[in-house]
């Protein structure tokens, strides 16, 4: 039969669901259905619902192959129509169409009453060599419609193809809806999320880990990739960033990124989509990166990195995933970029500031440097208890700044060698005063002008402006006041020479408690501090480390 020789077709699932209903809704009213491509082939094989007509296909009929012409007829010309086979058997064919577009021909037969007229069982028994009294029987049992009803027919195979394709169309609709509303809402939460971590104080690579990350999650693919430009202040080196794997060893999926991806990205600035990936080098020999999609992270027409998915999970990469990697890269350029300024604003900062100091130390050839070493054992200090990095960035500050006040001090004072005269005691004692007033009206220098103001306080209460006691003295006082007690007893100065490290630590122990805070002076002492003077007398450096945490050297 020609039946057999065709194949199912590869229609929408929706479609098959629906023609099978429909073949099942057919069946209960005695016709046999069928669907067909418009090429033939098909998508529901002809199934007969009684012994009757099965009896008649198996020896030859040929019903289902006149169901298949009159099907593809029907969906080649758009329009219903109706034929008799020349067994006697009555066929409906109509077009079934998916958005408005015919996509398949569906048939059914039906035995009529007058094929068991006694002359038409006879020639139709004698040519398919069946046994007519058998045929009779079976007929009188299976047979019970007319001819006359094929029109009839023809409007509910039709009426009802239309009906269940609609239902079957709405459900899709409705399941795509919810597909899209929920790959949406994953896609609005991840910007949601990048946009709401960028902080300018955050440190790129944390940043774009947490962008690769998410984008592991969110895009359903088995790596991302991320790579920041080197530009320092901001990011000293070039940060090569990769969450998830294709099979590859770390490095050298690191190495394929950088080699092969990035150049193509940084030279052009354009987007890369391929879901034919070929590496052009050895790196990836055995072809596990299958699909790439890569942006270029850029900054006023400067490509400043790049953002690459790789391996998108059971499919190829699409418009929808370019669209949203888009989006990300965006969000990514920016925060880099603003971390760039950021880091450069402070850079500038920093520079002025070491600058300003530079001129207070210059005022006495004795005391070069001293504001920078009091700024690094005042950071080594306040990491050592613990303090989170803005709070070690303050003591930082407050320690290079320390002695801004001398501005107002007369040199004659700040160069005198031998004791001062009680008058010039106290006009130097207004210095922590004077320093707080300068940098008053500096508003994002309110936490720092406490150390400067109380750098001079004692635990005993014999230091000044105001005589503190114990706990009253905040904390960045009592830690500065540490750290310019021992520069000012390791280096030269016009009223003595530098004293051994030995004497120096004695001279904290034994003032612990009385000028110096003696649990600070614990953890100060507990230092290799023949080491880090080592460091500290370094030649002072003119620009800040962006990220102060991390910096142990100058």
């Amino acid at each position: 039969m020609a039946e057999s020789r065709s194949t199912t077709s590869g229609a929408p699932a929706g479609s098959v669901t629906a023609y099978r209903e429909l073949q099942r809704l057919m069946g209960d009213i005695r016709l046999d259905l069928g669907v067909w491509a418009p090429d033939g082939s098909a998508i529901l094989p002809w199934a007969p619902c009684c012994e009757f007509t099965a009896t008649l296909e198996q020896a030859g009929a040929e019903v289902a192959e006149a169901c298949r012409s009159l099907a593809v007829k029907a969906a080649a010309q758009g329009r219903a129509l109706t034929e008799t086979t020349w067994t006697g058997c009555c066929v409906v064919a109509v077009p079934a169409r998916r958005r408005r577009r015919i996509v398949a021909g569906v048939a059914a037969s039906f035995p009529v009453s007058r094929m068991l007229e006694e002359e038409s069982l006879a020639r139709l028994c004698a040519r398919l060599e069946l046994d007519n009294q058998a045929i009779a029987r079976q007929g009188r049992q299976d047979v019970r419609l007319s001819a006359e009803q094929a029109e009839v027919f023809l409007a509910v195979v039709q009426g009802a193809l239309e009906s269940l394709q609609a239902k079957h169309e709405a459900d899709e609709d409705i399941q795509t809806f919810s597909r899209n509303l929920a790959t949406t809402y994953e896609e609005l939460s991840l910007l949601y999320r990048v946009s709401g971590s960028m902080l300018v104080s955050r440190q790129p690579e944390e940043f774009i880990r947490n962008v690769c990350d998410e984008l592991l999650e969110v895009m359903s693919i088995s790596a991302a990739a991320a790579i920041a430009c080197a530009h320092p202040p901001a990011i000293e080196e070039d940060i090569t960033v990769v969450s998830g794997t294709v099979g590859l060893p770390p490095g050298q999926l690191s190495d394929l990124v950088r080699r092969e991806i990035a150049p193509r990205l940084i030279a052009g600035g354009q987007p890369l989509l391929s879901n034919r990936f070929a590496a052009e080098s050895p790196t990836d020999p055995d072809g596990l990166v299958r699909t790439v999609m890569a942006m270029p992270l850029s900054s006023d027409e400067e490509t400043i990195g790049v953002l690459v998915g790789l391996n998108k999970v059971g499919a190829d990469f699409d418009s929808i995933d370019m669209k949203l990697m888009s989006a990300i890269a965006s969000q990514t350029s920016v925060f880099l970029a603003n971390n760039r300024l950021y880091a450069d604003l402070q850079d500038l900062l920093m520079g002025v500031l070491h600058a300003l100091t530079a001129t207070i130390d210059a005022k006495d050839p004795y005391t070069s440097g001293h504001s920078h070493r009091v700024a690094l054992i005042s950071r080594r200090l306040a990491e050592e208890c613990g303090f989170g990095p803005d709070k070690v960035q303050q003591v930082y500050l407050a320690g290079l700044l320390h002695d801004i006040g001398k501005i107002g001090v007369p040199e004659a004072i700040l160069r005198k060698k031998g004791r001062l005269t009680p008058e010039e005691y106290d006009d130097m004692k207004r210095h922590p005063m004077l320093g707080a007033n300068i940098l008053g009206g500096i508003r994002q220098l309110d936490e720092v002008i406490v150390g400067i103001l109380t750098h001079h306080e004692r635990p005993d209460g014999k230091g000044y402006p105001r005589g503190l006691r114990g706990d009253q003295i905040p904390v960045e006082g009592r830690i500065i006041g540490i750290a310019d007690g021992f520069d000012a007893m390791s280096s030269h100065r016009t009223y003595r020479s530098v004293l051994p490290l030995g004497q120096v630590i004695k001279e904290l122990r034994t003032n612990s408690g009385a000028q110096f805070d003696g649990e600070l002076v614990e953890k100060f002492l507990a230092l290799d501090l023949a080491k880090f003077m080592e460091e500290i007398h370094q030649p002072a450096r003119t620009v800040f480390p962006f990220v102060l945490h991390q910096e142990r050297t100058p």
